[in-house]
């Protein structure tokens, strides 16, 4: 018997995890005044719409920002980042090969990573240095 996907309108944002085999995606924002991850690399995803749920926003961010709308096949739950006062989900959304993207006004570049890329960090991983949040 399956488990159904955990789906909520507590967490204020949600991202997706966008992954294949080898390989997940990873976007750099572009910088914005007032932003409090203005240029920060993270995992697709953004805050949710009133009446949306956080699938609804994790889905609906993906599409405006990578061109990609994931099929949502789980959840890793909800966390809360360091920066700020902040419930975002977390969706998983499995591509049996890298799919192609492309990049809008929120994102300045994007790219399909494997772990052996990473450095670790405390309670994160950096790529080529930066901070990935999300």
């Amino acid at each position: 018997m399956s488990r159904p996907i955990e789906d909520d309108v507590i967490s204020e944002a949600a991202v997706v995890l966008l992954f294949t085999d080898h390989s997940f995606l990873i976007i750099k924002r572009r910088a914005w005044k007032g932003d409090p991850w203005s240029g920060q690399m993270a995992l697709p995803g953004g805050h949710r719409k009133e009446g949306e749920t956080a699938m609804e926003a994790a889905v609906r961010e993906a599409e405006e920002e990578v061109g990609i709308r994931p099929t949502i096949i789980g959840s890793l739950g909800i966390f809360s980042p360091h920066s700020k006062q902040i419930r975002v989900r977390v969706f998983l959304s499995y591509a049996e090969k890298e799919l192609p993207f492309r990049t809008g006004d929120e994102v300045e570049w994007a790219a399909w990573v494997n772990e052996s890329q990473l450095t670790p960090g405390q309670d994160c991983f950096y790529y080529n240095g930066e901070r990935i949040w999300g």
